[in-house]
């Protein structure tokens, strides 16, 4: 999941961007990476303080949207989970997500999110999930999996199912300069975060409207309790609202629209909230930093700074949220497709210090998770490099031995113009779960297309709409195995147009 909102200029679809997103900003000259080029000697004043002002807002991108998401997902009264909102350090849980849900883009139909945004300055905060279940009916434990996610929007924990963290758990989250005592904790795990500020994203799996129940009963067990409370009688306190933060449009949509002076202000701000981490400062951020103005711990001076300096910043940010748009607006364009889909590059979700891809899965979908978690790729093509038609015929065909290699479940979702498509059979996706059509041959395959296939095979059928843009369905591998990840022989197949 990734915190996301209305349809107001940013699409969640590429929360799976690869890593061939990173070429996409080459039109606006050298992006911060570990490998610096092109020496500051070498360049005019004009063009060096240009380069720092573009490397200075792909570092800051994603602490920028982290830090307008808290501000804006924690500005209610009380936790409303049609817009992913609950006052700070209290819990949000999703309750459904079907076509007339809008509140949050591509929803899944496969599991359910809850969602804590984080700040542990005071105390720690005590995150509560009960032990995983068996899915009613079956001897399958429930999918479920828990992504604690810092400012910067690197995964700094992961559990769940995959890592057999079953039983009843209560983490601890404490903070990078945490150094006191704990008291004892009844299934304590200790979780330090790299930055106070976190987004604590818990995901449970559901097969089907008649599985809400099952899933709601589990979501009412999570708990999330300031350490100095845990153990006592407590009720969440209404949250503060701040009238002057705007409610009108999403928070990526808002740290978008800020220019030069506003975003690099922001920046600048949650920048002496949060550490600087070891590894940036050694391929030299700080030095690039330094050169608009910006010293970690220090106030920023906007007034203070030259023409020059001031006119690069509001360059750069034009400039790089042009080279996001591209990626919004086409996503094939970055190439590195299989088969038409794009694949999740390995390093999301622990960037190191690629900023790039890091700032473009800010943009295109914070809060992604760790690719041995859940692969997401997306389709963008069929077979003969088109865009897809919702009007037309498509099949996905899984040759026999090759469906997807997921430990827990897979799926595959239609979304067009980011939104499930309301159809009469009030069918969303075909998943393992559901336990598809076989052919006889093993294979098995997927028709997307707009029209019934058959009674015999509707359990198979993707629908799609003619009347609605942006085709492009996901799919979803929870647990994936070895074969799809980094260096794994197993791709997507094709989707194939018929007539």
């Amino acid at each position: 999941m990734t915190l996301t909102e209305k349809p107001t200029g940013i699409s969640r679809r590429a929360m799976l961007l690869s890593a061939a997103t990173i070429p996409a900003f080459a039109g606006i000259g050298q992006i911060a990476t570990a490998e610096r080029v092109d020496a500051a000697e070498n360049l005019s004043a004009k063009d060096a303080a240009l380069k720092n002002a573009v490397d200075a807002y792909v570092y800051f991108y994603p602490l920028v949207v982290f830090g307008v998401t808290m501000e804006v997902l924690t500005n209610v009264e009380r936790p409303t989970w049609e817009k992913l909102s609950a006052p700070l350090n209290q819990l949000m849980s999703v309750r459904y997500d079907r076509p007339a849900n809008h509140g949050v883009i591509v929803p899944s139909t496969d599991t359910l999110y809850s969602a804590v945004l984080a700040d542990v300055t005071k105390e720690p905060l005590v995150l509560g999930v009960p032990a995983i279940p068996d899915i009613p009916g079956t001897n399958r434990k429930r999918f479920m999996m828990y992504q604690f996610i810092d400012a910067w929007s690197n995964v700094f924990f992961s559990s769940g199912l995959r890592q057999n963290q079953v039983k009843k758990t209560n983490f601890i989250i404490v903070g990078p300069d945490f150094r006191g005592s704990l008291p004892d904790i009844p299934d304590g795990l200790l979780v330090q975060a790299p930055t106070n500020q976190s987004w604590l994203a818990l995901r449970t799996q559901v097969e089907s409207a008649n599985d809400l129940d099952n899933v709601h009963a589990i979501q009412d067990l999570y708990t999330a309790t300031p350490l100095s409370m845990y153990g006592k009688q407590y009720e969440a306190p209404p949250g503060v609202v701040n009238p002057n933060i705007p409610t009108d449009r999403g928070p990526s949509p808002q740290a978008n629209a800020l220019n030069g002076q506003q975003f690099f202000t922001k920046a600048a701000e949650w920048f002496n909230k949060v550490p600087f981490p070891a590894a940036d400062i050694a391929v030299g951020m700080e030095t690039v930093l330094e050169q608009v103005g910006i010293k970690h711990g220090q106030p920023f001076d906007y007034a203070s700074l030259s023409p020059e300096v001031k006119n690069a910043l509001e360059l750069a940010t034009q400039g790089v949220q042009q080279e996001f748009t591209k990626l919004e607006e086409n996503p094939a364009a970055i190439g590195g497709l299989k088969n038409g889909w794009v694949i999740p590059s390995p390093a999301t979700g622990n960037f190191g210090t690629n900023y790039r891809l890091r700032a473009a899965i800010a943009f295109v979908g914070f809060g992604a998770n760790l690719t041995a978690d859940a692969l997401y790729p997306l389709l963008v093509q069929d077979s003969n490099g088109k865009v897809l038609d919702g009007g037309k015929k498509y099949r996905i065909t899984f040759l026999k031995g090759e469906l997807p290699p997921a430990g827990a479940f897979w799926s595959v979702t239609n979304y067009q113009d980011h939104f499930l498509v309301l159809n009469s059979a009030n069918k969303y996706s075909v998943s393992s779960w559901m336990n598809p059509k076989i052919a006889s041959d093993g294979s098995l395959t997927i028709y997307l297309q707009p029209t019934s296939p058959g009674s015999d095979l509707e359990i198979n059928w993707l629908p799609s709409s003619p009347s609605i843009p942006g085709v492009t369905p996901l799919m979803r591998l929870y647990w994936p195995l070895p074969p799809a990840l980094e260096g794994g022989k197993w791709s997507p197949p094709p989707a194939v147009e018929v007539t």
